[in-house]
């Protein structure tokens, strides 16, 4: 007889476990997926830079998954590497407007790399095409590269890249824009001339 008691006492204790034990299960894995999709939809969870944003001069700078600065300008998208913010220290008092790059060539002369790439993806559509050239008088580049047009400031748009290691700046020449700086800046300073020319800044 006591060897009945003692079994049932161990069924109905090893029950009571198995009870509490699916509870407990259960319980976490509700407060889990809540947790999840509460965290999801406020944005926690997600990479911070989804939901970066920031106001400027009217105009909403959204950071998306690839750390690019996603903004509108009258149902135009435009994405660029830097935010306004980003570029306030740069001086620039160049006259050019998007306008006057409608529906023109654009020609890159110089140094090659993100920053032609920055330039050339967020005018796509607007410029009549981009390509590379040689600026007139630099014999240097009409010699490496054979292929280039030979172009002047004075009747086409032009973005000279140069790099400098001593000195950071951007100027107007003509039509020509100038930027002159080390090599990590200089995607920077592409920003500064779109924000320019796209009346941001």
């Amino acid at each position: 007889m006591q060897k009945i008691i003692i079994q049932e006492e161990k069924e109905r204790i090893k029950k009571r476990n198995q009870l509490v034990i699916g509870i407990v299960l259960i319980w976490l894995m509700v407060v889990s997926t809540l947790g999840y999709a509460f965290i999801d939809r406020t944005g926690v969870n997600s990479n911070n830079s989804n939901n970066e944003k920031i106001e400027y001069n009217g105009i909403e700078f959204i950071r998306d998954e690839n750390f690019y600065w996603k903004f509108k300008i009258q149902e135009t998208d435009f994405l660029t590497k830097h935010n306004p913010q980003e570029t306030e220290d740069i001086t620039f008092s160049g006259s050019k407007l998007i306008a006057e790059y409608r529906n023109k060539p654009m020609y890159f002369a110089g140094e090659n790399g993100e920053h032609v790439l920055e330039i050339a993806r967020n005018l796509n559509g607007i410029v009549l095409r981009t390509s590379n050239a040689c600026l007139e008088n630099d014999k240097e580049c009409s010699q490496d590269n054979e292929n280039f047009p030979i172009k002047k400031c004075s009747n086409e748009n032009i973005i000279v890249f140069k790099e400098s290691v001593n000195e950071n700046k951007i100027y107007q020449e003509e039509n020509c824009i100038f930027i002159e700086t080390n090599y990590a800046n200089q995607a920077r300073y592409a920003d500064k001339f779109l924000f320019s020319i796209l009346g941001i800044q």
